[in-house]
């Protein structure tokens, strides 16, 4: 195929929304600026379309290398293209499909860089059941964006598999989009949340969150299901849980500034999660109808396992040892103490 040469884009940046606005004397809320960022998000896209370019392997038979700021739309192996070349001023990768069909972007082990602005890949549509953004062999790197991973709305995200985000601004990955996958990734450094995530009915599966300022996991929506994601080093909590249904197994939270687990959610399963060495309580909150069993709370600052709210059940096999000074909570689920010996 014919590849063909690149132009400069406009950056898309979070950051230039604002989270108050007046109008007729009030304040605009930031929910109602949530609800028309997708409306922005395209309106932005197509300021910047004069400028960029479209790329991608197959662009009506042509092979267009991608650039800083270009818009993929279609299926694209990074092998040499000049967005891995530059330091990115503005977007690494804009996606937004030509047709129905899902995209796979796959990074192929490379690293993309930012300069603090824009976003590293920001998917805007992905075909039909979202976009798979990959990367082959060894972990993909996007560094020193605005957010690293941006993906919100119907159709924009599949699957996010083994990709790393260091030094992001903000969030290092932020999704919200239902039924989607993100796995075995890293987020390193992140100036707010490592992974926000949001919508019904995704996945979270071996993810981890490094020196995150604020949360390691900021999980959002509705039926969310995590396995075996670690946070280490919080600013704020490992794992901050709001919403409903979401299911919580095997994870990790370690080193961080306040609570392991921070929950203010309804029906909620936590199992085999251990929470470490945090300035804060293990694991603490309050809500309704929650389930958990063999959780330890282990060397935490304040209590151990401290979680209140009708409905709760122990399942056994909870745990806290050596959590706060001589008065703090070792492990009570709603006033009782808890049951060290498994529910069969």
């Amino acid at each position: 195929m014919l590849r063909v040469p690149r132009v400069a884009s406009l950056p898309v940046s979070l950051s230039a929304l604002p989270l108050i606005g007046v109008a007729r004397g009030g304040l605009i809320g930031y929910g109602f600026l949530v609800r028309i960022f997708s409306c922005l998000m395209v309106c932005l896209f197509f300021a910047g379309s004069a400028s960029a370019k479209l790329c991608g392997d197959d662009v009506d038979g042509v092979d267009v290398p991608c650039a800083c700021g270009d818009t993929v739309v279609g299926d694209l192996v990074i092998d040499g293209d000049p967005v891995t070349e530059a330091v990115c001023e503005g977007n690494g990768l804009l996606v937004k499909a030509a047709g129905l069909a899902p995209l796979q972007i796959d990074l192929a082990g490379h690293l993309i860089r930012g300069a603090g602005r824009g976003q590293g890949v920001m998917v805007l549509f992905g075909g039909e059941g979202g976009a798979r953004i990959v990367s082959s062999g060894s972990s993909a790197m996007l560094s020193g964006f605005e957010t690293g991973v941006v993906a919100l709305g119907a159709n924009t995200l599949q699957l996010l598999d083994n990709i790393v985000v260091a030094d992001a601004k903000r969030d290092g990955v932020r999704v919200r989009s239902d039924g989607c996958t993100i796995r075995n990734s890293e987020v390193r450094r992140a100036g707010r949340d490592g992974f926000a995530l949001a919508g019904r009915n995704y996945h979270s599966v071996g993810n981890r969150s490094d020196a995150s300022k604020r949360h390691g996991f900021q999980i959002m929506g509705q039926a969310g299901t995590l396995s075996d994601d670690v946070a280490l080093g919080s600013g704020g909590a490992g794992f901050q849980v709001t919403g409903g249904g979401h299911s919580i197994s095997g994870c990790q939270a370690r080193n961080g500034v306040r609570s392991g687990l921070h929950l203010a959610a309804t029906k909620v399963s936590i199992e085999g999660c251990l929470a470490e060495a945090n300035r804060g309580s293990g694991i603490d909150g309050h809500g309704t109808q929650w389930t958990l069993a063999a959780n330890r709370a282990d060397g935490n600052g304040g209590d151990g396992i401290n979680v209140r709210g009708a409905g709760m059940r122990d399942d056994g096999g909870n745990h806290g040892e050596n959590n706060g000074n001589g008065d703090a909570v070792q492990c009570v689920i709603a006033g009782a103490a808890c049951r060290d010996v498994v529910a069969p």
